[in-house]
């Protein structure tokens, strides 16, 4: 007991404030979608990549199916819609068979969304691993949201495990009942069942939850109370205030054509 006690006391320290972790991920969006480049969401990929692996609070073979999932398929739709079938009528063509032809320009637009799209499913599924619903409640009362817009924003992440928990207590039901769960098909048979059964009970969930928040005073409370305690040092609160000032100052250098980073046409092309 004691040990356990302690690891999650090492945990803490070690972690950000939830207030440090919603900026740096906002401003880590904001700079993938501001600037134009390649650059910018494969440096911040690589830097999740970095932060899965020594992140106490996120397993970094979790982390890694979970993008992959969401974002291999990304790749093959856009690689063949945009890559070999890109329908500009002045295009520079790198190879071409039949009706396909792999352009520099469908490459370009296929690299730069597949990248931006891998870029947010990192970020925000390295968000969502590591953060509970107590974190997120605090980190967004922190930062004088209203505590209506909190709870909703904490629940999605806090229903995560109940929707995990559901499901699997359904497909031992239909087990327990028959089927043979083990097979893909069969799953995907029960998936309209299954998906209408879970929307009915969270919906419940949730609704009994707010009912309980709204009779001990949600939203009352003047001052902000934190749920859990988190470390906080001036290092952070430099962080809070710095990262913002310097991703506004990159991305007006993006606009303004200061920055100079290369476009995925600059690269492709060259290559």
């Amino acid at each position: 007991m004691t040990a356990t006690v302690l690891d999650r006391e090492q945990q803490t320290t070690r972690r950000w404030h939830p207030v440090t972790e919603i900026i740096v991920l906002a401003c880590s969006l904001l700079l993938v979608f501001g600037i134009p480049s390649p650059v910018v969401p494969t440096a911040i990929i690589g830097a999740t990549l970095i932060s899965a692996t020594v992140s106490p609070a996120v397993r970094l073979g979790t982390w890694a199916i979970g993008v992959g999932v969401l974002c291999l398929p990304t790749l093959i739709v856009l690689s063949i819609v945009q890559g070999l079938f890109y329908p500009g009528a002045e295009v520079t063509v790198l190879w071409e068979y039949g009706p396909a032809h792999l352009t520099v320009e469908g490459l370009t637009i296929a690299v730069q969304i597949w990248l931006r799209v891998s870029a947010l499913v990192s970020l925000c599924a390295f968000f969502g691993l590591g953060a509970d619903s107590a974190r997120l409640f605090d980190g967004l009362r922190t930062l004088r949201l209203p505590s209506s817009v909190a709870y909703i924003c904490a629940s999605a992440i806090g229903l995560i495990p109940l929707i995990r928990t559901r499901i699997q207590q359904i497909i031992e039901a239909r087990a327990s009942r028959g089927w043979d769960v083990s097979k893909w098909m069969v799953r995907t048979r029960l998936l309209p069942n299954i998906v209408t059964g879970l929307f009915t009970s969270v919906l419940i969930e949730v609704e009994q939850r707010h009912d309980v928040l709204e009779q001990r005073g949600l939203g009352e409370a003047t001052q902000v109370t934190s749920l859990q305690d988190h470390h906080d040092g001036p290092g952070q609160r430099v962080l809070r205030r710095g990262v913002p000032a310097l991703t506004c100052v990159l991305v007006v250098f993006s606009v303004a054509g200061i920055l100079p980073l290369p476009t995925a046409e600059q690269l492709i092309g060259g290559a």
